[in-house]
């Protein structure tokens, strides 16, 4: 974990931002159904996104897996993959709910069990999918630069749904 003191501030002073409507936000696109307001549900989704990304430069990774996770779900919401269920949205609260617990005990956040939040989002995840797909949710590949060094490991999911919104994977 990061020990500069200011920068962890500033990130729990961020994700309690991102946190604050998160409730209201989510109740309001259950309400709305099908029929949900996109740029709401994206609303929710930077949430997540800056609450995740926040925690991987911060040394955070329980976290980071916990909001990515929920990043994946609003993702398939978004691309109207998921529909804005009450069993869904419900889930997506209790995990956010976490996320803001383990934020107000940041130094025990490491060691707190998620294994019950991360469960039941990839169900969610994966019960969108149709069979031929969902082992690509835990399936893992291997990402290389030119020349055939290997880099890093990344699921295959997260890279189908980049491919999806038409977004690129740069390395840096």
């Amino acid at each position: 974990m990061l020990e500069d003191d200011d920068t962890m501030q500033m990130y729990i002073e961020e994700s309690y931002e991102h946190l604050e409507d998160i409730e209201n936000d989510l109740l309001t696109i259950e309400k709305a159904g099908n029929n949900f307001y996109t740029e709401l549900v994206n609303k929710v989704f930077r949430a997540a996104h800056s609450i995740k990304g926040g925690a991987g430069f911060v040394g955070l990774s329980n976290i980071k897996k916990l909001a990515h996770k929920i990043e994946n779900v609003l993702g398939m919401m978004r691309g109207r993959e998921i529909s804005p269920q009450t069993e869904v949205i419900s889930t997506i609260l209790k995990a956010f709910d976490q996320l803001r617990f383990m934020i107000d005990d940041i130094e025990n956040s490491e060691t707190m069990d998620i294994d019950e939040h991360i469960v039941s989002l990839v169900g969610i995840t994966t019960a969108s999918l149709p069979d031929s797909q969902r082992k690509r949710v835990s399936e893992m590949v291997d990402v290389f630069l030119p020349g055939g060094r290997r880099v890093m490991e990344a699921p295959q999911f997260d890279i189908d749904q980049a491919e999806k919104e038409g977004k690129f994977i740069y390395l840096v």
